[in-house]
């Protein structure tokens, strides 16, 4: 059996298109850029495009583009590669909106909802699936849930399966809940974009520099302290109580733009994560958190749940392969897939 494909992770913001070869599933080539769903579905508006039948055209040619730059120079594929695309292309703003799975959702995939979508694609690709989203009565997910099916099915968390709390830190952090092997609940909580539109938009744009917290994923000492500052002020006194401190730490205590944005950051975290020690009932709490996030967040559960609740933190490389494993757990199970669209 061929086990090449391609595999797409398309969010608003961002766009990620690997070729995925062999049963280890190694990546030899990627693309990555800042094209996600939003900026093409306004191209399209802008065009005239915006109707979905003509906005699928706009993202066509943008994936033609793309897959014909992914092999280029290289020889073609003996065999027609499938290629999964998951994330918010199935989304109202994405080529074209699939409905939601729903809760009871099962770890396998089995309950996945998809679509062969119908293009003109290069001679060389196989059928090109469209992965939707999942959603409670509350709350909704589009691409989490792909990565939620990589990172369960691997062999060491068989037993967390049956019940626990998974969080998934990004732009918009999930928490899910797992229960017999399924997910039955999650949470979402908007950590990522209130730092960028506090940081960039609020009076608290004078207080902080938000370029400090790229570049390094280890924090210095005096980072590491202001950090746990803001986590203790999230845990003591909320979120909308704790930052007009940010403020009055630039102004009263003359601190450094770099150290209060490590309060800040620990402040929004730390708000985030503040009830997870009544919300995980008694659940061993599965950190899944890529590289620029994985220590925040590890400092800040040590502090608001490492007396009370089990807790492993998964390795940011198997947190960066997850949907690599839930595309090819797709494609090996004909049961996942529908039949094409019809133009």
């Amino acid at each position: 059996m061929n086990r090449d494909f391609l595999s797409c992770d398309w969010g608003t913001t961002s766009f990620r298109l690997r070729r995925v070869a062999g049963p280890d599933r190694a990546v030899i080539r990627e693309i990555r850029e800042q094209a996600g769903v939003k900026s093409l579905y306004e191209e399209a508006l802008r065009s005239g495009e915006g109707i979905e039948a003509a906005r699928a055209n706009v993202f066509a040619r943008f994936l033609n583009r793309k897959v014909e730059a992914l092999l280029a120079g290289e020889k073609t594929p003996e065999r027609k590669l499938p290629l999964v695309i998951s994330g918010m292309a199935s989304s109202s703003v994405g080529w074209r909106e699939l409905p939601y799975a729903k809760t009871p959702f099962p770890l396998d995939g089995c309950g996945v909802r998809s679509q062969e979508l119908n293009w003109s694609q290069p001679e060389w690709l196989g059928p090109a699936y469209l992965i939707s989203g999942v959603a409670t009565a509350c709350d909704m997910m589009r691409g989490e849930e792909t990565e939620i099916i990589g990172l369960m099915s691997d062999a060491s968390l068989a037993p967390l399966r049956e019940r626990s709390l998974l969080i998934l830190p990004g732009t918009h952090s999930k928490h899910v809940w797992i229960d017999d092997q399924s997910v039955v609940d999650f949470r979402t909580f908007m950590t990522g974009e209130l730092f960028e539109v506090l940081g960039r938009q609020s009076l608290l744009r004078a207080s902080i520099d938000a370029g400090a917290r790229t570049g390094s994923d280890s924090l210095s000492d005096p980072d590491r302290a202001a950090f746990h500052e803001g986590v203790a002020w999230a845990r003591d006194q909320g979120l909308a109580g704790g930052l007009f401190r940010v403020r009055t730490r630039a102004v009263l205590d003359r601190r450094p733009l770099a150290d209060n944005t490590w309060f800040f950051s620990g402040l929004l975290i730390g708000a985030e994560l503040e009830s997870i020690g009544r919300n995980a009932e008694n659940r061993p709490v599965i950190l899944a958190a890529t590289r620029g996030l994985a220590e925040l967040y590890g400092l800040a559960l040590d502090m608001v749940a490492g007396r009370t609740n089990q807790w492993i933190r998964l390795p940011p490389e198997q947190v960066e392969q997850s949907t690599i494993a839930a595309h090819a757990l797709f494609l090996q199970n004909p049961r996942n897939r529908t039949s094409p669209e019809t133009k």
